[in-house]
């Protein structure tokens, strides 16, 4: 996280639009509107959300959640834990989640990617199926759908690479097919340019998919208690 980190509590409101990214989502699912209807002393009760069908979406007791909250003019982001679902006051159905120390304030909304301090193993496939000189490369961030990497020119749209990541914590070596999606110039101080080449995985099972966003959860709370210290 790189945005001011403000206390929890003092920016949620009654009524207050959510966005909820639950841990085990499948891939490529937005997040799930829901709305703040009380705020307890560590528990916040948020609206059921549901999904396209109007059927109810509740995570597992203990699953974690990343909530996203509309604030004045900026953006707030969060980590919490669903702990129980139910009915407030008896009417509304409702979800029980923790209550954060903390919030991170931050001007652009964002879906869940995250930087992370890793390094890939990237072979480009030119046109015609030749498998370029693989290269190791800084990741620039990850997602449980792709992530961006840093590369010396641009890479067109829809060029497909191979990537190998490996140790990452509780996941192990990644070796996966992706797609090209953006191809983006950073200017440098010294005047030699790079690009943060976007990708999206191909293929990638649910249960890696599962095993990359625990990770990333656990990158983010690292990062706050850095913070926080």
């Amino acid at each position: 996280m790189a945005g001011e980190l403000v206390q929890a509590r003092s920016i949620l409101t009654l009524g207050q639009r959510l966005e909820i990214f639950f841990e085990n989502n499948e891939d490529g699912t937005p997040g799930y509107t829901s709305r703040v209807e009380d705020i307890l002393e560590d528990e916040i009760v948020v609206a059921m959300p549901v999904d396209e069908r109007l059927v109810p979406v509740i995570p597992h007791v203990g699953e974690n959640l990343y909530v996203l909250a509309g604030g004045d003019g900026c953006h707030y982001r969060f980590f919490s834990v669903h702990r129980s679902h139910g009915r407030h006051d008896g009417r509304i159905p409702v979800l029980r989640i923790s209550l954060p120390e903390v919030a991170e304030r931050f001007q652009k909304r964002g879906l869940f990617r995250i930087l992370v301090n890793l390094i890939a193993t990237v072979r480009l496939v030119d046109a015609d199926g030749t498998i370029d000189t693989p290269k190791r490369v800084p990741v620039v961030d990850l997602s449980g759908s792709g992530m961006s990497f840093v590369w010396p020119k641009t890479v067109p749209v829809d060029t497909e690479a191979a990537l190998e990541i490996n140790d990452i914590p509780g996941v192990g070596t990644i070796e996966l097919m992706t797609r090209v999606m953006r191809s983006t110039r950073i200017e440098r101080e010294d005047d030699t340019p790079i690009y943060h080449v976007g990708v999206k995985f191909q293929g990638i099972s649910r249960s890696l998919r599962d095993q990359i966003v625990r990770y990333l959860f656990q990158v983010q709370r690292n990062q706050v208690e850095r913070v926080k210290e």
